[in-house]
C-alpha cells in the first residue's frame, strides 16, 4: 500500500520584524557596500566622464499665412482661379528640419575656435573622427551632432526649443547659432524657391485666363452687334447676361491673377529673416552633465535596497534554493 503522502502546507507570512530582523544584523555590511557603491560612481563621474555643457535657443517661426497675408482677403478669388493661399503652419516642420543633412552639414563644415585646439576646427576635427572616406566621416559627424541636440515644439505658443550638449560651453552656443543660421537661410532660400515657382505658374496661367476673357469678350461683342433688340425676346436676353457674366468672372480672375503675381515677385526679391529667434544661444556657466551627486545617491539607494531585500528574502527562500540544487546535481 502506498503511503499517504500529506501536501505541503502554505507558508505562513513572514512578519515585517522577521523580514527586517537579517538586515539589521547585516546592516554594516549593507551600508560598507552601499558607500562604496555611492564613492565608486563618484569617482568615475569625476575622472572617466567628460563634462558637457547645453546651450538653449528658442524660436518662433514664420507661418506661411505670415509671408503673405495680404492674399488672405482674396483667398475666395484665389482659389477660384485655382491657386492656393499660403496659410498652412510649418512651425511643426522646424525639429525635423533642424536636424536634416542640408541643415546640419555647413554646420559641421564650418570652423570654431575651441579651447582643446589653437587653431579653428571644423566637428570632423573636434570629434576626431577618422574614417575611411569624407562622406563617413561626415556621416559619423552629423550622427554625433544629432545625438547631442534636442528639439521640442510647444502647442500653445507654437515655439520651437533647440538644445545642444557640447563639452565646451562657448563652442555649444557658437555650435548652436550657426545651426539656427542654417536654418534661416534654408527657409529664406525656400521661400524665394517657391515665390519663383508661384510667380511663373500665374504667369502662365494668366495668358490662358487673357486669352478666355477676349475671347468671352469677342463673343459679347458679336451677340449684341448681331441683336440691336432683345427687350422684347427673352431667350435673347438670357443669352445676353451669360455672356456678360462670363466676361465679369474672366475679368475678375484676372485682376486677381495680377495682383498675385505681383506680390509673388516681391516675395521673391525679399530679404528679410524667416526665423525669429527669441532666445539666442550663450555660453552656459553651469554644466549639464554627469550630475555626480544624484548618480552617486542612485547607486547608494540601489545597492542598499539591493542587498536589503536580499537579506531579508535570504532565510525564506536560501533552503529551496540549496534543495532544488541538490535535486539537479541528484538527477545528474
Amino acid at each position: 500500500m502506498d503511503p499517504i503522502v500529506t501536501p505541503p502546507s502554505a507558508p505562513t507570512p513572514r512578519k515585517l520584524h522577521e523580514l527586517l530582523a537579517p538586515v539589521w544584523v547585516e546592516r554594516k555590511r549593507i551600508l560598507l557596500w552601499s558607500l562604496a557603491a555611492g564613492i565608486v560612481t563618484l569617482l568615475v563621474n569625476f575622472f572617466l566622464l567628460d563634462l558637457t555643457y547645453k546651450a538653449t535657443t528658442s524660436l518662433l517661426p514664420e507661418t506661411e499665412k505670415g509671408k503673405l497675408g495680404m492674399l488672405s482677403q482674396f483667398s475666395g478669388l484665389a482659389q477660384l482661379a485655382g491657386v492656393n493661399v499660403p496659410g498652412s503652419e510649418v512651425a511643426r516642420l522646424y525639429p525635423m528640419i533642424v536636424t536634416s543633412e542640408t541643415v546640419l552639414r555647413p554646420v559641421v563644415e564650418r570652423t570654431y575656435q575651441t579651447q582643446r585646439y589653437p587653431q579653428p576646427v571644423n566637428l570632423i576635427q573636434f570629434f576626431e573622427i577618422e574614417e575611411k572616406s569624407a562622406e563617413e566621416n561626415m556621416y559619423k559627424a552629423l550622427k554625433e551632432l544629432r545625438s547631442n541636440m534636442t528639439t521640442s515644439y510647444d502647442n500653445k505658443t507654437s515655439t520651437v526649443a533647440v538644445t545642444l550638449e557640447m563639452e565646451e560651453p562657448q563652442l555649444a552656443a557658437d555650435v548652436l547659432n550657426a545651426i539656427v543660421g542654417e536654418l534661416d537661410r534654408f527657409m529664406r532660400l525656400k521661400r524665394i524657391n517657391t515665390a519663383a515657382e508661384q510667380a511663373k505658374w500665374i504667369s502662365s496661367r494668366l495668358l490662358d485666363v487673357e486669352k478666355e476673357l477676349r475671347n468671352a469678350e469677342e463673343a459679347l461683342k458679336t451677340f449684341s452687334e448681331r441683336n440691336r433688340r432683345i427687350s422684347d425676346s427673352p431667350e435673347l436676353t438670357l443669352r445676353q447676361a451669360r455672356l456678360m457674366r462670363e466676361v465679369t468672372v474672366k475679368s475678375t480672375i484676372a485682376i486677381e491673377l495680377k495682383k498675385q503675381f505681383e506680390l509673388a515677385k516681391i516675395e521673391e526679391i525679399k530679404n528679410i529673416t524667416i526665423v525669429n529667434v527669441l532666445d539666442e544661444a550663450h555660453a552656459p556657466v553651469k554644466k549639464e552633465r554627469p550630475k555626480r551627486a544624484t548618480n552617486a545617491a542612485i547607486a547608494f539607494l540601489l545597492v542598499l535596497f539591493g542587498m536589503g531585500s536580499y537579506y531579508a528574502m535570504k532565510p525564506a527562500y536560501e533552503p529551496k534554493v540549496r534543495e532544488f540544487v541538490r535535486g539537479v546535481k541528484g538527477k545528474k
